[in-house]
């Protein structure tokens, strides 16, 4: 298995949490997510994850512009028209579910498998 390196940052980070992996195997995508971090806190989750998936996009647009020699917004608005014909039409469907998390896990709660 091919995995990422961890962010120095996260390793520098006590309180660093791991939010989501995201594999492709078996000729699809597989992830694991950490769903309910913000429970006990007046953060909206879905809006919490949308400015991280929105962080992601930009860290995705910076990495394939360097790559790729293309200009960075020009990349981003390429994923974001292939993620809204994802989304409109998907090309395979969504399996799995929500993983039985223990009730504490260091660092909060356990992450949710999909």
């Amino acid at each position: 298995m091919r995995e990422q390196p961890v962010p120095d940052a996260a390793l520098r980070d006590g309180g660093a949490t791991e939010m989501a992996r995201v594999w492709v195997a078996e000729h699809g995508l597989h992830c694991s997510l950490r769903i309910g971090v913000y429970d006990d806190t007046p953060i909206d989750e879905a809006r919490a994850w949308g400015m991280m998936l929105a962080d992601l996009l930009r860290h995705v647009g910076r990495g394939l512009s360097a790559y790729y020699q293309r200009e960075a917004g020009e990349v981003v608005e390429a994923v974001l028209e292939a993620m809204r014909d994802e989304l409109a039409a998907p090309t395979t469907p969504i399996e799995g579910g929500l993983a039985d998390a223990p009730e504490t896990t260091p660092g909060g709660p356990a992450p949710r498998s999909h």
